[in-house]
C-alpha cells in the first residue's frame, strides 16, 4: 500500500509537469510580466517565481557547489542513511527522465511559477490556492509525456486522466486536486471556480485588464518594486486584517523588537501590501521586504521611528581597517522611553522598574528617562573587531574580539561627565570581582591621543601566560570625540575609533533631500572572512570540543579547514532598513567571490 502511494505521488508531480500539447497556444498572453495577472481576484497572497533557469545554471556550475561537495562535512554526511536512499531515488527518477535533475529544473520550473492563496471556503478550514507553471517551451512537456506514458499503470486510482472541457487534459486526483495541461501551461487547485477562472483569464488578450494586478497591493507592490524579479512574494494586508478579524498589533511584547522594527510594523498595519522580493546575480543576492506609506504620517506614539530636522543622522558604522561587524540604528530613544506604555504591552513595563532600580548602581540620584535619556544622541552604535592583545604578556585561552559602544551626545559636556561616572562604575564593580575570580585588579590611567583624552584601565601587573583565562580579552576604555562618546572593551580599538571619527566628522553630512528623501535608520554588518579568523584563533579549543564527541584531531581540522575555507569566499553581508518618502525597505545582501 505504502508503494502503491508513494509511485502514486511520482507519477501526480509527473503528470503536473507533462500533458499532451493538446488547446491553443496562449504564449504571448502573458509575456514576461508577472503571472498574477491571470489569478482570479480576491487573493490574499502570491508568491512568484520567474527566471530561474540561468540561476539553477549558474549554481549547478558554481564553484561554491563544488567546495561544499568536495568538503569533509559532505562526505561525512554521505555515510547517512536518509542522505543514500535520497540519492538513490535521484538516480532512479534521473534514469527514467532521461536528464539529470538539474536539467529537469531548469526546463520545467525555470520560466515562471506562482502560488496564489485565497481565504477558506469554510470557516477554521485551511486556506485554498491555485497554482500556475509556465513551461518555456510546449514541445518539453510532450516529449517528456511521452517517455513516462508507459509508467501510467503504476499509479493505480490516485490519477484519473481526462479532458479538459475548454481545453488541454484534465488530471483528477483522489484527493480533489485537479490539474490543467495546456500547451505550456500547466494550473492547479482543489476548488473548480479558481480552477475555472485562472484558465478562463489564460485566454484574455490582454491579461492587465483582468486578475490581480488591479488589485491594490499587487499594483502599489509593482509600481514600487517591479515584477522582474527572481522570487517575489505580495501580501494583501487589509485581506488578511479581514480574515482574522484585526490590524497587525501596535503594543509589542518586545521591548527590543519594538525598538528595531516597530515603526515598520504600524506602517505596515496601514499598508495595501507587504511585499517580498530576492534577486540573485553573479557574485551576489538581494533581498527585500518593503510596506507602502508614508512613515511621516505615523501616529504620535510611532513618532520616536522617524526623525526628522537636517540632516537627520544616518545609521553608519565606523570604517575600521578589520571589522567582525557593525551594527547602528537611528531612533528618538527619549521619546520611545516616554511612550513605552502606548508602545509595549503592559506586561513589560514592570521590567522597566526593576531596569531603572539597577541603573541606579551606577547613576545614583538620576531619574534615567527624565535626566539621562534626553541628554543623549539618536544614533546608537555597536562594532566588534580582531585586537592583537598589546596590554598583556601572552594571549587569553579564548580569544574575543574587541567590542565598543558609540553614542551620540546631544548635550555632549553633560553627557560625557555622566558616561565618565558610568565608567568609572564599571571598573570599580570590576575590581571588586578580580579578588572572586583571581585576576588582576585594574587601576585607571588615561592618555591624551590625537587631542583626544581617553581614559582606560590598566593592570597593576600585566598578565603574563599563552593560555590566560577569558576576562583577559578586556581592557575597558572610553573617550568623547566631539558629539559622540565611545565605551571599548580594550585600548587599541578605542584608538583606533578616535582617529576614525576624527576623519569622518570632516565629512560633509548628506542631506535626505540629496537621497531622494530616504533615510538608512538601521544597518547591520557581518564579515565572514573576519569570523574565519578568529574561529582558527580559537581552532585547538573547537577541536577539543570536537574530541569531545568522538572526532579524531585530524578529521576535525579538515572540517574546519573547509569550514574557513568557505567562509573565506563570503563577501560581507548586510542588513539595512531605509525610510522613503512612500514607503519602508528592508534589504539583506550578501555575495562570494
Amino acid at each position: 500500500m505504502r508503494m502503491t502511494r508513494s509511485v502514486g505521488w511520482f507519477f501526480l508531480f509527473m503528470f503536473i509537469v507533462t500533458g499532451a500539447n493538446t488547446g491553443r497556444a496562449e504564449e504571448t498572453a502573458a509575456g514576461n510580466g508577472s503571472l498574477a495577472a491571470y489569478l482570479p481576484d480576491g487573493a490574499i497572497g502570491t508568491l512568484e517565481t520567474a527566471k530561474l533557469a540561468p540561476l539553477i545554471e549558474r549554481i549547478e556550475t558554481s564553484g561554491a557547489l563544488q567546495m561544499v561537495l568536495d568538503s569533509p562535512q559532505w562526505r561525512e554526511a554521505l555515510k547517512q542513511d536518509q542522505v543514500q536512499k535520497g540519492l538513490a531515488g535521484k538516480a532512479i527518477a534521473e534514469g527514467q527522465l532521461g536528464m539529470s535533475l538539474w536539467q529537469f529544473a531548469k526546463t520545467y520550473l525555470g520560466d515562471r511559477m506562482i502560488l496564489g492563496v485565497y481565504p477558506p471556503l469554510q470557516p477554521g478550514s485551511p486556506p485554498e490556492g491555485v497554482i500556475i507553471i509556465r513551461v518555456n517551451e510546449a514541445a518539453s512537456l510532450t516529449k517528456l509525456w511521452d517517455r513516462l506514458t508507459p509508467l501510467i499503470p503504476l499509479a493505480g486510482n490516485k490519477l484519473k486522466i481526462g479532458d479538459y472541457a475548454g481545453g488541454g487534459r484534465l488530471i483528477t486526483v483522489d484527493d480533489g486536486g485537479q490539474i490543467v495541461v495546456r500547451d505550456r501551461w500547466i494550473v492547479m487547485s482543489k476548488v473548480k471556480s479558481l480552477l475555472d477562472q485562472t484558465l478562463l483569464n489564460l485566454t484574455n488578450p490582454s491579461p492587465t485588464k483582468v486578475g490581480l494586478l488591479e488589485a491594490a497591493a499587487w499594483k502599489e507592490m509593482g509600481t514600487q518594486l517591479g515584477t522582474d524579479h527572481h522570487v517575489q512574494l505580495c501580501v494583501n494586508v487589509p485581506g488578511i486584517t479581514q480574515l482574522v478579524g484585526h490590524r497587525l498589533p501596535s503594543k509589542l511584547d518586545n521591548p527590543v523588537v519594538s525598538l528595531l522594527f516597530g515603526g515598520y510594523m504600524e506602517l505596515a498595519a496601514g499598508s495595501p501590501y507587504l511585499g517580498s522580493t530576492l534577486d540573485v546575480y553573479e557574485n551576489h543576492f538581494e533581498l527585500k521586504s518593503t510596506v507602502a506609506g508614508d512613515p511621516k504620517q505615523l501616529d504620535a506614539a510611532h513618532r520616536p521611528f522617524v526623525l526628522e530636522g537636517e540632516p537627520v543622522p544616518r545609521a553608519d558604522v565606523p570604517s575600521l581597517k578589520s571589522s567582525l561587524n557593525g551594527f547602528s540604528l537611528t531612533r528618538d530613544f527619549s521619546k520611545w522611553y516616554r511612550n513605552r506604555e502606548a508602545l509595549l504591552d503592559a506586561s513589560l513595563l514592570p521590567n522597566f522598574d526593576k531596569f531603572e532600580t539597577g541603573l541606579a548602581t551606577f547613576l545614583p540620584g538620576r531619574d534615567f528617562g527624565e535626566e539621562v535619556l534626553p541628554l543623549l544622541g539618536q544614533r546608537l552604535t555597536i562594532v566588534t573587531a580582531p585586537q592583537n592583545y598589546t596590554h598583556l604578556k601572552g594571549r587569553p585561552g579564548v580569544q574575543l574580539p574587541g567590542f565598543a559602544l558609540l553614542l551620540d551626545l546631544a548635550k555632549p559636556a553633560e553627557a560625557s561627565d555622566i558616561l565618565n561616572l558610568v565608567f568609572q562604575s564599571v571598573i570599580l564593580i570590576s575590581n571588586f570581582q578580580a579578588a572572586q575570580e583571581g585576576r588582576q585588579p585594574f587601576v585607571l590611567s588615561s592618555e591624551a591621543y590625537h587631542e583626544t583624552q581617553i581614559a582606560f584601565a590598566k593592570y597593576v601587573k600585566t598578565p603574563d601566560g599563552a593560555t590566560l583565562p577569558i576576562s583577559y580579552n578586556f581592557q575597558p576604555a572610553s573617550a568623547r570625540v566631539g558629539n559622540r562618546y565611545v565605551f571599548a572593551t580594550s585600548l587599541e580599538l578605542c584608538r583606533e575609533l578616535v582617529d576614525t571619527l576624527k576623519a569622518e566628522a570632516s565629512a560633509t553630512p548628506i542631506a535626505s533631500d540629496a537621497l531622494g528623501g530616504a533615510v538608512r535608520d538601521l544597518f547591520l554588518e557581518l564579515s565572514p572572512a573576519v569570523g574565519a579568523d578568529l574561529l582558527e584563533s580559537n581552532q585547538q579549543i573547537l577541536i577539543a570540543q570536537n574530541l569531545q564527541q568522538g572526532k579524531s584531531a585530524d578529521q576535525s581540522a579538515q572540517e574546519l579547514a573547509a569550514l574557513f575555507k568557505i567562509l573565506r569566499q563570503l563577501t560581507p553581508v548586510t542588513f539595512s532598513s531605509t525610510r522613503h518618502a512612500d514607503r519602508w525597505v528592508f534589504e539583506l545582501r550578501g555575495g562570494w567571490k
